[in-house]
């Protein structure tokens, strides 16, 4: 696509706005694009209701979801897209419900993968095949997840690139800490391969007195969260674990830690840590996916293995009456971020793909 005068028009397709690092991300990145050539939209196939929806209006980004049967439904999208000039998907499985459509509005289509998994079952083998030929790029939030995908399906001769992800930089105003205390924050979806028990495992770990100098904060919702509130009642019932289900207020959830945990057995470039991040706040994360890649050991944060609480909890041992190694290591994050991260690069990278 050559450049034009006129704004290019852009529908972000997204699986659904609640809470998630993706969505985030896509809200960020249409708010920096509206400083471009660019014209963006988010087209949710979630339902009017969800929690981000709101988020997209304030932030004066046109956003259109449809809680209509699924042909009614079907057919809205249909007719809505025909007024775009680029189709960018941000999930497989919202890839799959365009797939009957996409021949049909013959536009340019990016589909960005946000996480590492390959989807390699049968089924998205067969399905990623076949709708090769209607992608124009692939992109991905990782070398990892580039690296998997492609080790799985292929695609050779689709235009591939790796385009981080990145966060507006505007520090939320800190609540000052209690008392001393640490609170240690872990923000996501409540699902297995994020491990959650695992802080508290670690946190379990603690000699009594320094259990007293924490408190734990859970930000999320999801299939795994009453096996977690189980895990809390049975075993660590006297540690200040507080959960705060779906959140949609960053400065609710930045503004009052101290230390982010991030216990997943994998990655992408987790948006979460981004945002921590940004926000001053030191990480503690787990050594896989595109971790490492912000998470610079000892530098802007520290790393362990996969299911390691032991080493998760030596870790948290050494913060609790170390504040000021608190401070330093969170302002080392923030500026990192500021020099490697800005959404305006991730919203230029995209629009090269937009033009070309």
């Amino acid at each position: 696509m050559k450049q034009k005068n006129y704004p290019i028009k852009v529908a972000h397709i997204i699986g659904s706005l609640n809470i998630g690092g993706a969505e985030r991300f896509i809200i960020d990145l249409s708010v920096a694009q509206k400083e471009l050539n660019i014209k963006p939209a988010i087209i949710s196939l979630g339902n009017p209701d969800d929690t981000l929806v709101s988020v997209c209006k304030a932030k004066n980004i046109a956003v259109a979801s449809y809680s209509s049967r699924s042909y009614i439904k079907l057919c809205r999208v249909f007719i809505v897209l025909l007024k775009f000039d680029v189709i960018h998907v941000h999930s497989p499985h919202a890839l799959k419900y365009l797939r009957l459509f996409l021949p049909l509005l013959k536009k340019k289509v990016i589909y960005t993968r946000h996480g590492a998994s390959p989807y390699s079952t049968d089924y998205w083998l067969k399905f990623h095949k076949k709708i090769k030929k209607l992608v124009s790029a692939i992109t991905f939030v990782s070398q990892e997840g580039k690296y998997n995908f492609h080790q799985a399906h292929g695609w050779k001769n689709v235009t591939s690139v790796v385009v981080d992800n990145g966060v507006l930089i505007e520090p939320v105003k800190k609540v000052p800490d209690n008392n001393g205390i640490l609170r240690i924050g872990s923000v996501g979806r409540v699902i297995p391969l994020k491990n959650q028990t695992g802080l508290l495992k670690a946190v379990q770990r603690l000699p009594a007195t320094l259990q007293r100098g924490v408190e734990v904060h859970f930000f999320g919702d999801g299939r795994s969260l009453a096996d977690l509130k189980t895990f809390y009642k049975v075993q660590t019932p006297d540690l200040a674990v507080t959960f705060h289900g779906m959140v949609s207020d960053r400065e609710l959830i930045y503004s009052s830690l101290d230390l982010l945990v991030v216990t997943s057995e994998t990655e992408g470039l987790s948006m979460v840590i981004i945002e921590a991040m940004a926000n001053s706040i030191p990480v503690i994360a787990t050594n896989v996916g595109g971790n490492p890649r912000l998470v610079k050991h000892k530098k802007t944060g520290w790393l362990f293995e996969y299911d390691d609480d032991e080493t998760l909890a030596e870790q948290i041992m050494n913060l609790i009456d170390n504040r000021e190694l608190v401070d330093e290591i969170g302002a080392n994050a923030l500026s990192y971020i500021r020099d490697n991260f800005s959404i305006k690069a991730s919203a230029k990278k995209y629009q090269n793909l937009y033009e070309r």
